[in-house]
C-alpha cells in the first residue's frame, strides 16, 4: 500500500504520539510497532525513558508525508518545537525530564474529540482543567494500567470498554498554580518559570515520599499508577495550609520512633520542604495562596518505594511498606536538620562510628538510620562524676583534639559519655575520670616525629609567642627540626610539657 486510505491532520495540541496512534487506528494499525513498520521507519525514542516516546524526526515526516499524501513541515515545525522545549529537560532539578514515558488520558476528552492532548504527558499535570478530573493512567473499569495502542482512542485497550461507557470520577479541585501552568503551556509554552518548576518537582517528589529526609532525583518519572493524584497532592503541599498541617500532624504518627530525638526530627520533612523550595509560596503571581479544603483526601499520605533511587532500596525495608527510609539521614540533612556546621557534622559520624546504610563508607553521601542515637541520649545521672564539655572547652585545645572527635568517641562507646538532652549534639557530659585519661590516650597516640603549628601551640597553651619562645628556652619546648623559620613545635616536646604540667596540676590539688 502507498498511501493510507484515511489521511487525517494533525490537531493544534495533539501529541506527536497520539497523531502516530490515531494516523494508525483510522487505518485499522493498533500497535506502535505495527505503525512505524508500514512507515518504514524504525522506533526512534525522545530520551531514555522507558515507553513509548517518540521523536518527530525528519525520516518519519517524510514517511508520513507520502503515505499521506500532503505537505506536514508545519506540523513537524511545531511538534519539533515542543520536542526541544528548555524547560522539558534539566539536571538541575528532582525530576530531570517532565515527559511521562507512560499514556495518560482524559476519557471525556477523548470520548469527545478523538485525540490525545500533549500536556497529558508532561509529568507536572495532574488534571483536566476542560472536565476538572484527574488524569487516568489506568482504566476506571479494570484498574490495568494502560499501554501504548491505537486502542485508547476508543477505549480500555485491555478490557475493550468505551470511554463513553464507563462511570468516572468526581470532579476535583484544581489549584491555582495548576491551572497557571495550563494557561502557559496553551500559550506561549516557550517561557515557563524554571523556578516554578523546580519547586513543583519538589513537591512531587515529596508527596511520594512524604515522610522521608532524603528525596534524590530521577531521571524520570516511573511508570506509576495514581500517578496524577500523587501530583494533585503536590500542588496542595505548595498552596495548602490545611494539607500542611495534616501533614505535619501525620508526621508526628509515622516518625514516632525517632520522638526522642526532638520536634525538629519529628518534623523535619515538612520543615526541610519550606527550606528547599525556590518561591516565595504566595500564589505563581505573589498573591496569597488559596486556602483549599483536605476533606477529600481519602487516601492519607501514601508512600512509593519507585522514587526511592536503586542504591537506597533495601528488600527488607521494602517488604515493610518502606517504613524504614523514613529515619534515613545523611550528613547534608542531619545538618539542615540541626542547623550544626557540615564539616563538624561529618566529623560526627566519622569511621564506623554508626552503621551506614549497605555499608557505604567512604561516600558523603552516606545514609544512617537516626534510631541509632537512642542509645546517645541518656540520663546524665548513668555518668560517675560528670562534667559538662562544650566545643570551645579549653582541654581540648591543650590535648590537641576537637569536640567532634570526643563526641565521634562518644558515638562509638570508646568513652562513656552522653548528649544531654533531646535534639542537642553540641554539648556533652563525661565521667570526670574517663575525661582525664581519654585526653592523655589522645596525646600519646599522636606521632612522635609529628610537628605542630605555632599558632596551635599557642591557643591550645592560651599563651603569647613570647611565651612559647621562653618556654623553649627553658627547655619545655623544642622547635621542629626541619624548620628554621620557627614556625613549628616538636610533637614529642609538647606531649612531654602537657604531661608533666598534667602530674604537676594533680600534686597541687592532692591534699
Amino acid at each position: 500500500m502507498k498511501r493510507f486510505a484515511i489521511r487525517p491532520e494533525p490537531f493544534e495540541d495533539e501529541s506527536f504520539n497520539g497523531f502516530l496512534l490515531r494516523v494508525g487506528k483510522l487505518n485499522c494499525i493498533f500497535r506502535p510497532a505495527e505503525i512505524l513498520d508500514r512507515l518504514g521507519s524504525q522506533s526512534t525514542p525522545a530520551s531514555l525513558n522507558p515507553g513509548w516516546l517518540e521523536a518527530p524526526t525528519r525520516l518519519t515526516f517524510k514517511a508520513l508525508e507520502s503515505k499521506l499524501e500532503r505537505p506536514l513541515e508545519s506540523h513537524r515545525v511545531r511538534f519539533k518545537a515542543r520536542e526541544q522545549l528548555q524547560w522539558l529537560r534539566s539536571e538541575d532539578r528532582m525530576i530531570s525530564d517532565l515527559r511521562l514515558g507512560f499514556p495518560r488520558i482524559c476519557p471525556d476528552c477523548v470520548s469527545e474529540q478523538g485525540y490525545l492532548d500533549w500536556r497529558w504527558g508532561l509529568a507536572i499535570t495532574a488534571h483536566c482543567p476542560k472536565h476538572e478530573r484527574l488524569l487516568v493512567e489506568s482504566c476506571p473499569d479494570c484498574d490495568k494500567q494502560l499501554k501504548w495502542s491505537g486502542s485508547l482512542l476508543i477505549g480500555c485497550p485491555h478490557c475493550d470498554t468505551n470511554w463513553s461507557d464507563m462511570e468516572l470520577s468526581h470532579a476535583s479541585e484544581i489549584s491555582k498554580t495548576e491551572r497557571y501552568i495550563w494557561q502557559e503551556t496553551s500559550a506561549d509554552f516557550g517561557n515557563v518559570d524554571k523556578r516554578l518548576l523546580k519547586d513543583i518537582c519538589v513537591a512531587i517528589s515529596t508527596a511520594m515520599r512524604p515522610f522521608d529526609v532524603i528525596h534524590e532525583p530521577v531521571k524520570y518519572c516511573p511508570s506509576l499508577v495514581m500517578h496524577s493524584d500523587f501530583v494533585r497532592r503536590a500542588y496542595l503541599l505548595l498552596e495548602s495550609p490545611e494539607m500542611n498541617a495534616s501533614w505535619r500532624e501525620e508526621c508526628h504518627k509515622k516518625r514516632s520512633e525517632v520522638r526522642f530525638l526532638g520536634k525538629d526530627f519529628v518534623e523535619a520533612p515538612c520543615n526541610l520542604f519550606s527550606a528547599r523550595l525556590e518561591m516565595n509560596w504566595q500564589g505563581p503571581h505573589g498573591e496569597p495562596a488559596q486556602k483549599v479544603q483536605t476533606t477529600a483526601l481519602d487516601h492519607g499520605f501514601p508512600e512509593v518505594t519507585k522514587y526511592i533511587s536503586q542504591s537506597r532500596r533495601d528488600r527488607d525495608l521494602e517488604s515493610k511498606g518502606g517504613e524504614g527510609y523514613r529515619y534515613h539521614v545523611t550528613f547534608q540533612s542531619f545538618a539542615e536538620i540541626t542547623g550544626m556546621d557540615m564539616e563538624y557534622v561529618q566529623e560526627l559520624f566519622q569511621g564506623n562510628a554508626l552503621v551506614s546504610h549497605k555499608n557505604v563508607r567512604c561516600s558523603r553521601r552516606r545514609r544512617f538510620d537516626l534510631r541509632q542515637f537512642d542509645r546517645l541520649l541518656k540520663p546524665v545521672s548513668t555518668l560517675d562524676n560528670p562534667i559538662e564539655i562544650l566545643p570551645d572547652d579549653k582541654r581540648l585545645k591543650k590535648y590537641l583534639v576537637s569536640f567532634e572527635q570526643l563526641a565521634n568517641a562518644v558515638i562509638k562507646g570508646s568513652i562513656n559519655g552522653v548528649f544531654p538532652g533531646i535534639g542537642n549534639f553540641e554539648k556533652l557530659y563525661i565521667g570526670a575520670e574517663h575525661f582525664k585519661r581519654w585526653l592523655k590516650a589522645q596525646l600519646r597516640s599522636r606521632r612522635k616525629k609529628e610537628e605542630v603549628k605555632l599558632e596551635q601551640i599557642t591557643q591550645a597553651l592560651d599563651c603569647s609567642v613570647k611565651d612559647i619562645d621562653k618556654l623553649v628556652d627553658e627547655g619545655h619546648l623544642k622547635w621542629a627540626k626541619t624548620r628554621r623559620d620557627k614556625t613549628r613545635i616538636d610533637c614529642t616536646s609538647y606531649i612531654q610539657h602537657v604531661m608533666r604540667s598534667s602530674q604537676a596540676e594533680n600534686q597541687t590539688v592532692t591534699p
